[in-house]
């Protein structure tokens, strides 16, 4: 009944996509036309997430205007009531690191957990949240495995990114489930009208070669974008013992159609695939310690996402439907095949009464389920689930005065319905300072895995009893500017109920359930950068506390540094030298079941890019100069010191 009703919805909303509503659509687009007159550059983020070309300028500064703080349109930095870090597309060149993970250690409060080389398994952990606690949203599409609701980051690669936003702190009332630590939104060139074509290639240490091409091709007004990427290495041995290299490599293609006007209706589209092969090592003698082993994973990922906006009765309007499919093959001592899936549709609508008032309103239904061969799932279990939700988003700008408040409800399947809010100000002094604070409450549902999961091998079985984990948090921070100097600091505290973890019986059986403790996590991120014509110097710090029961949670450290200096001693030539540091934190050895230290450890890169003319570039860069020997995951060794060299071409 639920999915027939959730259908006739569906429709609904999407009828008015189809009428004459040419009036009102041309009225949003001269508000959208006002706002890129305002600025000074060409390009603005559109409703899409992705930045698309105004006919006149645009916003001064891509790092000015995000999406995230909405679910329809865009905001200013400066009316976020909740701390949000930007990496541009000039950040992510200057690195020049290929993997989006290791971008993302220059954001403050966000730890990265790697086990083994390029393409393993990568989580991230955002202010001492668990890595399935973070909503990953890339092109307008939820990442996470439906399966275990974690985002692997292992196979994301950086070369056709133009910008990543990261709000931190609770988000559920805006994004429901998965948001307790903050959202990731990563945009891509999919939504990009300008005509372009670009290319790179690039090897190095471990027999490594990485090569990607992209273009946007205007149709009329519209346009397509295509990009492809292949990467291959050698690797290297992950369990440390001097066995086999264990390789990786992976390949992804993805298309975009953009901005096709059809009766003042605008659509867009986007389709994804990618494989991600990888070697590693297990555990074949039950002692908590990798043996060289040739066992195999294979990850396939397809997205798609179609989004039409349009204007109707004083509202603008969005209507998106997604889909993400996540097919995990394991080959080795636990063989096993599993399939995620989600679809999303939801409808989303934004009206401004005055300059000052606007106010937003959701509706969504999702679906998640998954299957596991061989499948060995307990009888009357169904592994999938239907959450619905609606939401309110008030927004108050006026006078150096911001004030937001936002509250969802969400009606699941399986456990209980669930209602978060989130309420934020913000003040703006006359010398150029701005002060502001969020209180909240995020969610997290149960996995499909958690619920349904049953492994004979590692004798896991689900608990279908588990209810979603709940967390109530608070944030104040305060930015400062200085002319090219700019400096924030931003004081979180969070508090988890009903966390779920795994329970390990003295059987050696496991399964999961929620702790009837709570969980504390609390800390100070810093953030300063300062610029000149020459010279850019970016840096952040955290210091972290994550407890539960009064006891340090595992990969979690308390101290994370970052450091970026870019030097453009002529104007072809740039030089970076990037520093990141990843303080002592807490592992289970499985070995002794025991919790150990794993020692910090400092991280150093180098990136030089020489432009030979407006089309051609040479690039050359080093990973982990200082050689430095470090584990991020107990039992896998680390990656060593490496350089690469590569061409980039742009016309």
């Amino acid at each position: 009944m639920k999915r027939l009703l959730m259908s006739a919805a569906i429709v609904a909303m999407a009828t008015p996509a189809w009428g004459q509503v040419q009036a009102d659509y041309k009225n949003w687009e001269s508000a959208e036309a006002i706002d890129c007159r305002n600025d000074i550059n060409d390009e603005f983020v559109n409703n899409e997430g992705v930045l698309s070309t105004c006919n006149g300028p645009a916003f001064n500064d891509n790092d000015e205007v995000i999406v995230i703080g909405n679910r329809i349109g865009f905001t200013n930095i400066d009316q976020i009531t909740a701390p949000v870090s930007v990496l541009t597309e000039a950040d992510i060149q200057n690195r020049n690191q290929t993997v989006v993970a290791d971008l993302l250690r220059t954001i403050p409060g966000l730890a990265v957990s790697q086990s083994g080389g390029s393409g393993a398994l990568t989580q991230i952990r955002l202010r001492g949240s668990e890595a399935n606690q973070v909503l990953v949203i890339i092109d307008g599409v939820e990442v996470a495995n439906p399966s275990d609701g974690a985002f692997d980051f292992g196979g994301l690669r950086n070369e056709d990114i133009l910008k990543i936003e990261v709000l931190r702190g609770e988000q559920s009332a805006l994004y429901g489930s998965d948001a307790i630590g903050g959202v990731i939104n990563i945009i891509t060139r999919a939504g990009e009208t300008q005509e372009s074509w670009r290319a790179s290639v690039e090897g190095g240490s471990r027999d490594t070669f990485e090569g990607q091409i992209s273009a946007v091709v205007p149709v009329g007004d519209a346009a397509f974008s295509v990009n492809g990427n292949l990467f291959t290495t050698e690797g290297f041995d992950i369990s440390g013992l001097g066995g086999e290299r264990d390789e990786a490599k992976s390949r992804s293609l993805n298309l975009g159609l953009n901005s096709v006007d059809i009766g003042g209706v605008t659509f867009s589209a986007k389709l994804g695939t990618s494989t991600r092969e990888t070697d590693f090592d297990s555990d074949t003698d039950f002692n908590g310690r990798l043996n060289n082993t040739t066992d195999e994973t294979e990850v396939k990922t397809e997205t798609a996402r179609i989004d039409a906006r349009f204007a109707l009765v004083g509202f603008d309007h969005k209507i998106s439907a997604s889909m993400v499919e996540t097919d995990t093959t394991t080959v080795g001592g636990f063989s096993s095949q599993s399939i995620g899936t989600r679809q999303v549709a939801n409808w989303a609508a934004k009206r401004d009464f005055t300059e000052a008032h606007s106010l937003t309103v959701l509706a969504e239904a999702e679906h998640e389920e998954y299957e596991i061969l061989p499948n060995f799932t307990e009888p009357g279990a169904e592994p999938d689930n239907w959450t619905y939700g609606v939401a309110g988003d008030y927004r108050f700008n006026a006078n150096d005065i911001t004030l937001t408040a936002s509250a969802r409800h969400d009606i699941n399947d399986l456990f209980d319905d669930a209602t978060t809010w989130r309420l934020g100000a913000g003040y703006k002094f006359a010398w150029d300072g701005r002060i502001r604070a969020s209180v909240g409450t995020g969610i997290k549902n149960p996995s499909l895995i958690e619920l349904f999961g049953f492994f004979p091998a590692s004798q896991f079985t689900g608990n279908p009893d588990l209810q979603p984990e709940t967390s109530i948090g608070v944030s104040i921070g305060y930015e400062q500017r200085f002319g090219n100097f700019n400096f924030s600091i931003d004081a979180f505290r969070s508090d988890l109920e009903n966390e779920i973890t795994t329970i390990f019986n003295p059987d050696f059986t496991s399964t999961a359930a929620n702790l009837d403790s709570d969980s504390l996590r609390e800390g100070i991120e810093l953030a300063a950068s300062w610029s000149t014509n020459t010279v850019s110097l970016q840096g952040s710090a955290s210091v972290l506390n994550s407890e539960q029961d009064d006891l340090e949670e595992i990969r979690r450290p308390k101290i994370l540094a970052s450091g970026t200096a870019t030097w453009t001693p002529i104007d072809p030539l740039a030089l970076t030298l990037s520093v990141d540091h990843n303080g002592s934190q807490l592992d289970t050895d499985f070995g002794t079941f025991q919790n150990v230290e794993l020692d910090s450890f400092t991280l150093v890169g180098a990136n030089a890019r020489y432009r030979l003319n407006d089309r051609v570039a040479v690039t050359f860069r080093g990973s982990n100069l200082l050689d430095d020997s470090y584990q991020e995951v107990v039992g896998f060794a680390s990656q060593g010191r490496a350089v690469f060299g590569g061409f980039e071409l742009d016309f």
